[in-house]
Parts: structure tokens; sequence; C-alpha cells
């Protein structure tokens, strides 16, 4: 792999020893690196919710913001495990660092998920639809969004069970610099160079990260597998704008992945046994914009190009034996016009309508070189939203929103999504929404072959309608609140794993839950944030739903001692007991019960001054054993140490 040639390791040595000297030569104040939208703000600022930034109070959906601040003080390496924090978020990892790892929000399938980084739809077409986030790195992320529930009406078949918006950082300042290094448990070492600069005018940010882990067994030491698998990652990203007249501006974001991970493979009557297999993945995304802004910024228009290109392949013994290519390319107009008026005397009533019209084109190309097959498949999508918004006294929200696809291979389909927020009395806020989602069935679902599926080509796409009901109390004394919301999602059609193809459920499947949720910060030095969710699944047939765990939750909390240098964060995950799949040696399947797990992770860091920092964070720290997927590892007990330096250049 490009990454484990060593000089590039001396270059990154360079640069930090470049940043350490340029830092004792500046004494200018560290410049922000966080964009436009500041860390306070970011948790209360989205974009998921309705295609445009609003706030999160004024939106009527479920959602939640991880913003730079929270990440950086948990010291988060890989994005999904703190995803794990979030209420009606499942995560399951086959596996160590770079293994194959699902997200499900709400109970829904993980390619029921829609995944954005910096606008671009980055769901692999080539593996079953969904984003593996098992090679997402926190590459100078500014915010994660998480937001729950149907969305199709605004974002299309993918976001049947909500949507996952991940946010870069926008250059700003000076140019200034950052390099980190940082070494540790199962010699796991990474390095992460990035640079940035911004003005009214333009803005850009140039971000890289080598990750290598020696890692631990994919199939579970505990039974009696002992081959390390290891890991490798290659990132880079680039994100910048310019400002071409005083009304608009041009966009581009340009990403690209390179990945190896070693894995096991799996037998019937066994489960997951050593092998020397591996999987190596290639992913390049890009995205350029325009925006214009008229009537002094009251009717906005938004034109963008995307693609995301992502190939896999997967060896045994060296020896290639499968291969998988996706390609998606996207193009999309939106526009968006503000209005003000008034219901009656002293009543604000503004208004926003949205227009979105967007053509997609999926490739798909998969190829088994042992048993000698091969698919080749595309499809063209189109797309129109409209939304209405009204804010009345900024006090309650209402926005109603309607969707039409058209297909080349399924009917054609409508969506709708009504949102309601308001604050009823002081302090105290409503919020509930309703939609229907879609999702069609993905390429490999359709036409995938290999030794051991076969496709079907006569699925029909699933279907889902959901809604949700909470009430958020907020404290003045501690600047936080506390959400209790309720959810119920029917779905039709489910699309599950029968012998070695795929059905749809002939009954309607069910899931509803409760999702409590708390944000405080009592001090400006001390944040606490919580959640606790409990999710019924039932697939039909009265079982419940894999990989589900009935309750979860979470509890983080950060202190930045009186010295104003030194900061603590722990937090603790609980995962409930969860259903997941077992087959026998005849490769019948049955439902087996996974054992629930808590894992305490605390982290440690310490600024020298403006421009250096320690830092260093134990995982797993009561070395908790567990699997999340059946039969394949996890992390034991595991410590990281490093230290980052910025300044000016």
């Amino acid at each position: 792999m490009l990454y484990l040639n060593t000089f590039k390791t001396s270059i990154l040595a360079s640069a930090i020893t470049s940043l350490a000297l340029s830092s004792g030569a500046h004494a200018e104040a560290p410049v922000d690196n966080s964009g436009t939208i500041q860390p306070t703000e970011a948790r209360e600022i989205v974009i998921s919710a309705s295609r445009i930034e609003m706030a999160r109070e004024a939106s009527g959906s479920a959602v939640t913001v991880l913003d730079s601040d929270y990440l950086e003080q948990n010291q988060v390496r890989v994005i999904s495990d703190v995803l794990r924090d979030i209420p009606g978020v499942s995560v399951s990892r086959g596996g160590g660092l770079g293994s194959p790892t699902s997200v499900r929000i709400r109970g829904a399938e993980a390619n029921q998920t829609l995944v954005l980084i910096d606008g671009i739809e980055v769901n692999d077409v080539a593996l079953d639809g969904e984003f593996n986030f098992g090679n997402l790195l926190n590459l100078e992320v500014e915010r994660v969004e998480v937001l729950r529930g149907a969305q199709s009406a605004l974002w299309g078949s993918d976001a049947m069970g909500g949507v996952i918006n991940i946010v870069t950082k926008k250059g700003s300042g000076a140019l200034n610099g950052k390099a980190t290094i940082e070494g540790g448990s199962y010699d796991t070492h990474q390095e992460t160079l990035s640079i940035n600069a911004g003005t009214e005018n333009y803005n850009y940010a140039l971000s890289g990260t080598l990750l290598n882990s020696n890692g631990i067994s994919t199939a579970n030491e505990e039974r009696g597998n002992t081959e390390k698998d290891g890991y490798e990652n290659a990132t880079i990203n680039f994100k910048g704008g310019i400002q071409v007249l005083d009304n608009l501006s041009v966009d581009l974001v340009l990403r690209y992945l390179d990945a190896d991970v070693e894995t096991d493979a799996f037998m019937g009557g066994v489960g997951a046994v050593d092998s020397a297999e591996n999987s190596e993945t290639t992913q390049q995304t890009g995205k350029l914009s325009a925006k214009l802004d008229l009537l002094d910024e009251q009717w906005v228009h938004t034109l963008g190009f995307s693609a995301n290109d992502t190939d896999n392949k997967m060896f045994n013994t060296g020896s290639l034996n499968y291969k998988t290519e996706g390609y998606k390319e996207k193009i999309e107009y939106q526009t968006d016009l503000f209005l003000n008026s008034s219901l009656v005397e002293k009543d604000d009533l503004a208004h926003r309508l949205t227009f979105t019209a967007e053509h997609e084109k999926e490739e798909f190309k998969n190829e088994d070189l042992v048993y000698v097959s091969a698919v080749d498949q595309e499809m063209d999508m189109s797309g129109f939203v409209f939304e209405y918004g009204a804010s009345i006294n900024d006090q309650y929200y209402v926005t109603v929103a309607g969707r039409r696809d058209l297909n080349s291979q399924f009917q054609n389909a409508n969506t709708y999504r009504l949102t309601f927020a308001g604050w009823i009395v002081d302090n105290v806020r409503v919020h509930t929404s309703k939609g229907t989602g879609i999702k069609n069935p993905t390429f490999y679902e359709l036409y995938g072959s290999s030794s051991t599926y076969t496709g079907n080509a006569y699925l029909n796409p699933e279907k889902s309608s959901t809604w949700d009901v909470g009430s958020e109390y907020h404290f003045d004394a501690v600047d936080g609140y506390v959400d209790l919301t309720y959810f119920h999602t029917d779905v039709d059609n489910l699309i599950v794993a029968s012998w070695t193809t795929t059905t749809n459920m002939p009954s309607d499947s069910t899931i509803q839950g409760v999702e409590l949720s708390m944000v405080l910060n009592p001090t400006n030095n001390f944040r606490l944030d919580g959640s606790f969710t409990y999710t019924d699944t039932d697939d039909g047939n009265g079982n419940e739903l894999v990989r589900r765990p009935k309750h979860s939750g979470s509890i983080n909390g950060s202190y930045l001692l009186p010295d104003i240098q030194t900061r603590i964060t722990a937090g603790a995950q609980y995962v409930g007991k969860q259903d997941d799949f077992a087959y026998d040696a005849m490769w019948n399947r049955s439902q087996i019960t996974l054992s629930e797990y808590t894992l305490v992770n605390i982290a440690l860091s310490h600024q020298f001054n403006e421009h250096i920092e320690l830092f260093g964070r134990v995982d797993n720290l009561l070395d908790e054993e567990y699997e999340e997927v059946f039969s394949y590892g996890t992390m034991g007990i595991n410590a990281m140490v490093g230290i980052s330096i910025k300044g000016s250049l």
C-alpha cells in the first residue's frame, strides 16, 4: 500500500518539526479552524433536517449533532465509535480496526441510512448500498448530524431509516497547520497533517492521515483463533471555495481513501475462523457546486455535481477471488425562497419555499474469479422535491415536504414528510414528525452473484411509514435540556436473506421504541451528555430483527481543570442483549442471543501552550469481552498516546 512507504512517515516528521519551529517564531493567538459555525453553535445548527441550515430547535424531526469539540475531547479516531453515544443508533463491527462496520438508526437496516460527507452521497453502490463506517476516520470533522426517521421525502431512497451528515472543517484565517502523531496498543500508529486558510474571498483546507495497526484476530480469539489481522488506511481530504462575485460562490470537495484490512473466513457450523484473507478498498469522491444569492439573499440558487467511485477487492492467500465496482454520479439543482408576512398584528410569519430537482446514475459491476461469474448493471433515477416551511414568531415551526421519484427499473414513487416543533410554555418544546420512506433493492440484492449467493431480480422496493413525538425540557441554570421521544415504524416488503438469496417478507415488520437524550453544560468548563434507547422489533414472523439491541445507553462527560490546560473526558456505552444469525454445517440459519456489554473509555489531554498538546486515552478500560457480530472478535483494553503541534505557517 502507498502509505507503508517509510519516507512518507519522515515527511510527516519533518512537517511536525517545521510546525514546532514556526510555533516558536509566532506569538499570535491560535487560529480558529472551525469555519463559519463556531463550536458553541455547531450543536444547534443542522443541514440535513430540511436541506438548508436551520436551528436544531426549529426542527420537528429528531436530530442529534456532535461537534468538533465533542470529537476532540473524546479523542475519536474512528467516527463509528462515537455514534454509539447517539440515541436510536446501533453499531456492529465484525472484528478490529477497519473491519466492516454497519450503523443502524431506529432499527432500520444499515443500507436504509443515507450517509453524506460534505454533501456527497457516499453509500457504496458496490456493497449492498450501505456505507462501510469501518474506514471512516476522524479527519478534520467539524460536526456529525444524525437525523432519525424516514427522510425519503427530502433525500430519496437511501434515507428510509434516516440520514448521517458529516461536515469537515472549512479553512479560515491566515495560513496555519497542525500535525499529530500517536501510537499505542496492537502496534497501532497514526500520523495526521492538515493546513488551511481563509478570508471573505476564499478558503481552503487540505488534510491527510495514515493509520496502521497489527490489529487483533478478526475471528474471536476466545473461540481459539490467534492470527492477528492488520489494517492500513490512507485518507486525504480537500475542501475549498472562492467568492467569484458578491453574490456568487463556487465550492469544491475532493476525498480519496485507500484501505487494506485483513479478514477471516466464515464457516457454517463454526462461525468466523482464522484464514489468510484480506480486502482492499479504494474510494474517490468529489463535488463541485455553485451558489447564487438574489434579492438580498432571500432567493438562493444552488447547482452541484457530485460523484462517488468505490472499488472493493477480496483476496485469499494473495490471490484475487472477488471484486466489486460501484459508481454514482448526481447532478442537483436547489432553490430556496424566503418570505415574511404576518397573520395578525404583532405576529411575524416567515415562509420558506424549497424546490429541488436531481438526477442520479448508478453503475454496478461484480466478478467472481473463482466461479467465473460476472454482473454489469446500471440504473437511472430522477427526483423532484418541494418543501414549505413556516415560522410563527420564532416560536412555532412547521414543514410540509413531498417528493416524486422516477426510476428506470421500478415503479415511480411518492413520499412525504410533515413536521411540527413549538415552545408550548417557557422551557418546554414539543416536536413531532410523520413521513413515508422507500428503499429500492440494491444491485447486489437484485443481481449479485457468487459461489454462495444469487440475486433476486423480482424483489419489490421496501416501504415504510413512520412517526414520532417528543417533548424537550430546557434548564436555564445548567444550559442544557432533556428530551424524551417515542417512535413507531411500519415496514412493508422488508428484504431479508433467505438461504442463498434474498426475498421480501410477506408480512409487515414493526419497529417502535423510546429515546431519551440529555445535554447539560453546568459550567463553562464542564459538559455532560447522556442517552438511552429502548427498541422493540418484529420482523413480521414474531422474531426480533438482528443486531438491534433492545436496550442501549451512554453517558459522557468532559471537565477542564482550573489550570485551563488539562482536560479529562470519560464515557460509558452500554449495549444490551441482541439477536444475531448463526448457521449450522448445512447452512441452515437460526437466531442466537449475544450477551450485553459495557465499554468504559477515558481520555486525558494537556495543553502546554497555544501550540503544543499532549494527549492519551484508554478504551475498554474494564477489558470487557464481548461480540458485536456472532463469532467475530473485539478489542480488549487498549491505549493510545500522542502529541499535536499547530501554528501559523
